[in-house]
């Protein structure tokens, strides 16, 4: 509301001739609290009206400005975000966990609908392909399996974890990146000459 104001402020425009500029806009009968001849010669001294009562260019895009201040934003949707098969590709990465108990007490799989939530926020905060996250899933689920699943992180959790400071960390981001340097770095052995 304040950036409304302030717009009005600087533009020097009065509520009352912004609500005659409207009402001339969409062709509505001003209402008979506002003294609309007194704003018309107003928003016609400053420009925002020529004489036969037609916005001018002026107008038109202050006017658009200040619609813009209403419009919602449309939210993704998971589809939007993840794909059309973003079903399927959760379970098929969850299913990549063991399906045992962790020594931490939790399961290593976590109930499918609790992890649509944390990759809505993984693909709105990172660019990568269901593919590399089931490789990045694989070669961390094959490293903790080595240790016995000892300290590893439930398939929830391995998606982001919330921090005290209440940022969230994502260990699944870092192995993305890991997989991203490993094949660049297979890419340049192959690229050397050899003589």
């Amino acid at each position: 509301m304040d950036e409304i104001f302030n717009k009005l402020l600087k533009e020097k425009m009065t509520p009352n001739s912004l609500y005659v500029l409207y009402c001339i806009k969409n062709k509505v009968s001003v209402n008979s609290l506002v003294n609309s001849s007194i704003e018309i010669a107003r928003l016609e001294a400053d420009g925002w009206l020529n004489q036969d009562l037609i916005l001018s260019q002026k107008s038109h895009i202050f006017v658009e400005e200040l619609n813009s201040y209403f419009r919602k934003s449309k939210k993704k949707t998971s589809t939007d975000l993840m794909g059309d098969k973003f079903d399927v590709c959760i379970k098929t990465y969850n299913e990549i966990f063991p399906s045992t108990k962790l020594r931490s007490g939790k399961y290593a799989r976590t109930n499918v609908k609790n992890l649509e939530a944390g990759f809505r926020w993984f693909f709105e905060n990172y660019d990568y392909n269901w593919e590399t996250i089931f490789d990045a899933t694989k070669k961390y689920v094959e490293e903790y399996s080595l240790k016995n699943y000892e300290f590893m992180r439930t398939s929830q959790y391995f998606i982001r974890k919330q921090n005290l400071d209440k940022s969230f960390e994502s260990d699944l981001a870092t192995y993305c990146d890991m997989l991203n340097e490993d094949s660049s770095k297979q890419d340049d052995i192959f690229r050397e000459k050899i003589v």
